[in-house]
Order: structure tokens, then sequence, then C-alpha cells
């Protein structure tokens, strides 16, 4: 598939839940405006735009069923968005993201984490109109578990996956640490979506497992991605659907342990990792400081090993969709491709020393 087939596809897939995803929030505009704006604030942006989840259970839908995406479809696609809108708004407060006027009302962006998950529940019991009860439930249970699973990987982030409790942890013990804190804030989610479309497509026992393993290791490639743009320079940072560029430097002023700052902690040297370590644990570092873990990072193969880290997660989730004939797997494959060929690695070889 050509990048602008893709990205046609992407947007069509976006537009078409657009209306469907505002026809959920409306009845809450009657209620209290207010209320509604700060329930709409992320999800107005996010319409019209690259919303790779809901392309995930769309095209997943479509290559186990043979079908084109129906109404229903657009609902679970709606569903998705509701519900990442709804993590966001919880991360928001978590991560003191989005700038002074929302991180000034935080019980705003609880509310609205909560309005947001309810209605993503409405939109899938929409759905699902057409299954029978069985299959219902098992939707429905995957889709709790992707709640239950993205809190768990949030509470080993803001407990464990933070310098100073690990402090002490070797690089594989810190690995295993950071790959358990990602499968939950990131890649159960699409673990289960890819589940969840290959289900409404009444897919077979093989297609459901390999567009769930598919999803897990499309998830922590990305994850890695965002991982790396973290170091990309505010002045340079034009940002993703992923990652806001005003979110640059973030994780680490935040004392989090990224595949990146993992693989310096590690394999660093004293004076490269006294620059890292400083960054991880003072907030309010100078922005010149920060510039300098950047440098530090791509001179000293961190940056480097983080991607090719992705590359071999790439690799694996091709090999999950070799079960679907190469015409239908290619939407699917073509989504790690343009990850992959991001703006990231470009605007970071310019400090290659």
């Amino acid at each position: 598939m050509h990048k602008e087939e893709y990205k046609k596809l992407m947007l069509e897939t976006s537009k078409k839940i657009g209306p469907v995803i505002l026809e959920y929030l409306d009845p809450l505009k009657k209620e209290n405006q207010e209320l509604y704006k700060i329930c709409l604030e992320l999800l107005k942006k996010k319409i019209g735009t690259f919303e790779t989840r809901a392309y995930l259970l769309r095209i997943s839908f479509e290559v186990c069923s043979g079908k084109k995406w129906t109404k229903e479809i657009m609902h679970a696609c709606a569903a998705i968005e509701l519900e990442l809108a709804s993590m966001y708004y919880t991360n928001r407060i978590f991560d003191d993201k989005g700038g002074n006027e929302i991180l000034s009302q935080p019980k705003n962006q609880f509310m609205a984490a909560m309005i947001t998950r309810d209605l993503a529940s409405q939109a899938l019991t929409k759905a699902c109109s057409k299954v029978d009860y069985k299959t219902f439930v098992r939707i429905k249970d995957l889709f709790d578990e992707i709640n239950k699973i993205f809190y768990i990987g949030q509470f080993f982030e803001v407990s464990y996956n933070i310098y100073k409790p690990s402090i002490k942890l070797d690089f594989e013990n810190s690995l295993q640490l950071y790959y358990k804190r990602d499968y939950g804030v990131n890649n159960s989610f699409f673990e289960k979506i890819g589940m969840i479309g290959a289900i409404l497509g009444v897919g077979t026992k093989k297609q459901v497992e390999a567009l769930a393993n598919f999803g897990k290791d499309y998830g922590m490639m990305l994850q890695i991605i965002n991982d790396i743009g973290d170091f990309v320079p505010p002045k340079d940072n034009l940002g993703t659907e992923e990652k806001l560029s005003e979110d640059a430097y973030s994780d680490i002023k935040h004392g989090k342990l990224t595949l990146p700052i993992i693989y310096s902690l590690t394999h660093g040297d004293k004076e490269e990792n006294k620059i890292v370590i400083e960054a991880l644990t003072n907030p309010n570092i100078e922005d010149n400081k920060l510039l300098e873990v950047t440098k530090v990072l791509v001179n000293n193969g961190s940056i480097d090993f983080s991607k090719k880290t992705a590359l071999d997660f790439i690799i694996r989730g091709k090999k999950h969709l070799k079960i679907f004939p190469k015409e239908k797997r290619m939407a699917l494959s073509t989504m790690e491709v343009i990850a992959w060929t991001n703006r990231y690695y470009k605007d970071l070889s310019k400090f290659k020393q």
C-alpha cells in the first residue's frame, strides 16, 4: 500500500467516526455547556486527524470479515477513541500535561475522564447490537480489561518506573520493568483493539491471536518511538498524532525511565550520566541542560539502541500478519512503515558529533 493510499484510508476512518463520537457527546451539551466543552476539548483536536487505534480496529474487522466496515464498526471505533480520550485526560493529571490553564483544574480532567469512559461503554454496546450475547460478553470483557490494565500500568509508571526506586536495577531488570509498564499504558490497548476488531469480523482463533500479537508489538514499537521523540527539543519538535510538541522532555522531567534513559544509565560513562541524572532528579532543570541530555543520548548509542529495538518489534509484528493474504495485510503492515519513517530520527541526527 502506498503512503498516500494509507493516508486517505486513515483520514476517511477519522472523518467517518467524528460525527459518531459527537453523537455520544451531544446529550451532555444539553445538560451543561461548560462540562460539554471540557469533555470535547481533546476529542475535537483528534477528529479529522490520524486516529491510529480506530484505524486498527476497522482494518482488523475488514481483513477477518472480508467486508467493508459497517455502521456498527464505526461505533466500535468511536468507543476506542472515547476510551483513549479518557486515558489522556487521566494521564494529564499524572504527568502534568496540557498547559497551565488545564493543569490548574485537575478535577475537570478527572470528570472528563470518567464521562468519556462511560460514553465509550455506551458506544461499544451499540457496536455489538447485532452480535450474540456470548460474543458481546467476550468483547465487553476485553474492553474492560483495557481500562484495568491501563491503570495497573500507570501504577507501575508512577511508583516504580522512575529513577529513584529503580536506581539499583541492572539493565535486564530495568528492561523488564519498562516492558511491564508499557504493556499496561499502551501495548495492551492495541492488543485488545486487534482482538475486538477480529471478533467483530468473525475471525478464526488464529486470526484473533495474530491481530492481538500484531497490536501488542505495534504498540510497543510506537511507545519506543514516542520515548525517542521526548528528546527532540521543542523548537524542532512538530509533534505527531501520538505525542504533542509541547510534551518534549516531559518524561525525563518526571524522572521516568524510558528506553533511551535505561540504556544510557547502564551503558554510558560517568560524565554522560551525570548530565542525565541531573535531568531525572530536577523537574525545574534549565532548557540548555535538557539539550545537553539530547546530545548525550544521540552520541552514546542510546537513541540508536532504541531505534534498533523499535525495528525488532516491527519485524515481529510483520511475522504475525503472514497468516493473511498479502493484499489484506498491507493496510496493517503500512502502519508500521509510516510510524518507523517518523521525523524524530531526522530531527535528532543534527546533534550527532
